[in-house]
């Protein structure tokens, strides 16, 4: 393991034994070395392979701020991770650090912020908002600091990011203001209240989580054969059409070409929403 550049005493740029580029974290880690040193494994307290990120500016990240925050932080991802699943992994700990670092800093100097997806974050994601509130409460018991209970919902974000496999807060900020538009267009069309909170309703959130995610990478759902898809589409011509308006919606929004499957699932998506599908329509490859 070799420096390739430091940022402070806690904080190096070097690769790893497998030439990988790697922040290496650990108090005196970077103190009077230059690069081309040999990483000193004893002073290394955690290392980060960048992956959503360049790795400069993931060192960059986390020479701002301080260790026990990150160490705090780090107990944050771990109960994330026995709540949420596995798909919380140390990735997210830096960019959640990062926001917690200024939003501990808004909180010492009584300062607020408001967060205009309210609404959607709570409805669309109470396991993840419940986790924020539950890293509030951690972040409270180990660093003493109070922080408004809003303050769950941008964590809420970061935990929905990491599960989704997304680099980039703005896009699932984005797919989360789709999604609420979604649901008040089958709403609308077929003259219903959707219940957020319901099984159906949190079924839908997260085919479309995954939609978001297979259309960033150019990946289609599972091709079902052209008789299940006649078949749904003559049987519920109204819920197919509306899936095709949400597809052509977001055709126009993001730039996705969304497939013949897709729309598919959306319409038995909006069967259930809407409380007009049997279970024999229902193609075997999942949604």
């Amino acid at each position: 393991m070799r420096v390739k550049k430091i940022f402070n005493n806690n904080v190096v740029l070097g690769v790893d034994e497998h030439g990988a580029e790697t922040v290496f974290l650990g108090r005196g880690v970077g103190f009077q070395v230059k690069p081309g040193d040999v990483v000193d494994a004893d002073r290394v307290e955690r290392q980060f392979v960048a992956q959503a990120m360049p790795a400069e500016r993931l060192a960059a990240l986390a020479a701002e701020i301080p260790l026990d925050e990150i160490a705090v932080m780090e107990e944050v991802v771990a109960a994330a991770r026995a709540r949420l699943g596995e798909k919380i992994s140390e990735h997210v700990l830096l960019p959640l650090a990062d926001h917690v670092h200024f939003a501990l800093a808004r909180a010492r100097a009584g300062a607020s912020i408001e967060y205009p997806l309210k609404w959607e974050i709570e409805n669309l994601y109470p396991a993840e908002t419940e986790m924020g509130t539950v890293a509030l409460d951690i972040i409270e018991r180990r660093l003493g600091v109070r922080m408004d209970r809003t303050e769950a919902l941008p964590l809420a974000l970061h935990f929905v990011n990491a599960q989704i496999g997304s680099g980039d807060i703005a896009a699932t900020v984005e797919m989360t203001q789709w999604l609420r538009v979604a649901l008040e267009t089958i709403g609308e069309d077929f003259g219903v209240t959707i219940d957020q909170r319901s099984l159906a309703a949190a079924r839908f959130v997260t085919h479309l989580r995954y939609l978001f995610l297979r259309a960033r990478d150019g990946k289609q759902s599972p091709e079902v054969g052209d008789q299940v898809g006649d078949a749904v589409k003559n049987a519920r011509p109204l819920e197919y059409a509306c899936a095709e308006r949400l597809a052509h919606r977001m055709e126009e929004l993001f730039d996705w070409e969304v497939g013949r499957e897709e729309i598919l699932y959306l319409a038995l998506h909006v069967s259930r929403l809407t409380g007009h599908t049997d279970r024999a329509e229902r193609p075997r490859a999942g949604a």
